[in-house]
């Protein structure tokens, strides 16, 4: 698995010292793009995807915060780094749903916690679901499945696109799933990444990057589940 990289920064110094240490992190994980002007990124946001986005803060004729609002456009869950040399930019960052903000200058030290959380939250170990179905054999990532519903016999499997069915015991069914999936019902159980809100009774998951979903929560699983998700969202922001 390669992760897509867009660095942008107009000082092209600080941009090759950012490409330089990614490539001594892995030079086999990431295929890094560098962008020099806002305006050319932004240009090509349309047609091209990034996992990660690392962004300067600080342009001539535009602000990083702005580059953000519009990779956020269509991209809600994608990591965004801010590289900057000024705190005072904190508050506005985190509006754009910032994945980190690290000062000038960068360094190991800095840059490489940042990028171990990326890639787990990218959810880059390649584990899947397998399940069958009507003798039919199906392989999901786990990165894919917001959330799993039972009904009867059945379980429902939803993903942004599509909704899959199998025969599974719930017992079962959570000796499969990998350690991002909570129980929050005896009919439901949620991919914490996709979690975006907890109230008593819902859990609002993003469906995708523009439409959300309303989940139960039962007051069987409330403590339990809400305590197992905000231990689990730590290690993502």
């Amino acid at each position: 698995m390669v992760i897509r990289v867009a660095i942008c920064d107009d000082v092209p110094v600080i941009a090759k010292a950012i490409e330089d240490l990614l490539l001594e992190y892995d030079s086999s994980l990431f295929e890094i793009d560098i962008f020099y002007s806002p305006f050319r990124l932004m240009e090509l946001l349309e047609g091209n995807t990034y996992d990660l986005f690392i962004l300067d803060i600080e342009f001539p004729n535009l602000s990083g915060i702005e580059v953000a609002e519009t990779i956020r456009k269509n991209n809600f869950t994608c990591p965004i780094i801010f590289i900057t040399s000024f705190k005072e930019y904190m508050e506005k960052v985190f509006k754009v749903n910032t994945f980190d903000y690290i000062l000038k200058p960068v360094t190991k030290d800095k840059l490489y916690p940042a990028l171990n959380r990326a890639i787990k939250y990218l959810d880059l170990d390649n584990s899947k679901f397998l399940f069958t179905f009507n003798k039919v054999f199906y392989s999901l990532s786990f990165s894919e499945i917001i959330y799993f519903e039972k009904n009867k016999r059945s379980v429902l499997i939803h993903t942004p696109s599509d909704i899959y069915e199998t025969i599974l015991q719930t017992r079962a069914l959570l000796s499969k799933v990998n350690d991002n999936f909570v129980q929050v019902h005896t009919s439901f159980i949620v991919n914490v990444r996709c979690v975006k809100q907890i109230t008593n009774n819902i859990i609002i998951a993003n469906l995708n990057d523009k439409e959300t979903v309303e989940i139960p929560i039962s007051r069987k699983f409330l403590d339990s589940a809400r305590k197992q998700i905000l231990m689990k969202l730590r290690d993502f922001i």
